[in-house]
């Protein structure tokens, strides 16, 4: 039995040696002409070459090395089964936990992640300056474009909604 994390949608491609490969005639192996074919887009696995332009659909990669044979992602026996929104839900007044830090701590600048020397420490994924904070979902912005973008966050403590109060209606 595989292992449920690997059941995710992944795509798939037909081998090299089909007709849906555009790249023909296949050369001899160990030439210039191969190395110049491999170079097109095509990739070795166990059972010969994919052609990357030539993909045949998403799959799980775990169904298929189960049944043998590529199976889709619609077909996937552990998919998670839920309707597709079809529409973007607003954000709630809620509390995340996110991480914050400076500028430098995010972009591995910091003096935590060197040795003295000033070696990089090889698996430092953190350093001590990372602090947790709860912020308001809709009252933040969400990140936009890039991962280089830092959107404005705004903590819970600070949420409009939150710091409404509810008063007893005149009578």
């Amino acid at each position: 039995m595989t292992d449920l994390y690997d059941h995710e949608p992944k795509q798939f491609y037909f081998g090299a040696d089909t007709e849906y490969c555009p790249h023909k005639p296949i050369p001899e192996r160990h030439t210039d002409a191969w190395d110049e074919w491999m170079a097109l887009g095509h990739q070795a696995y166990d059972d010969g070459i994919l052609c990357l332009a030539a993909p045949c659909g998403i799959g799980c990669p775990a169904c298929s090395t189960e049944h043998g044979d590529m199976v889709p992602w619609s077909r996937c026996e552990n998919r998670p089964h839920t309707p597709a929104r079809t529409e973007p839900r607003a954000p709630r007044h809620r509390a995340l936990t996110v991480e914050v830090g400076s500028l430098q701590c995010w972009e591995r600048e910091c003096d935590e992640f060197f040795t003295e020397d000033g070696d990089e420490i090889p698996g430092k994924t953190a350093c001590s300056h990372l602090t947790e904070m709860e912020i308001c979902e809709a009252c933040s912005e969400p990140p936009v474009g890039n991962t280089d973008n830092f959107p404005a966050a705004v903590a819970m403590a600070d949420c409009s909604q939150m710091n409404a109060v509810a008063r007893p209606a005149a009578g």
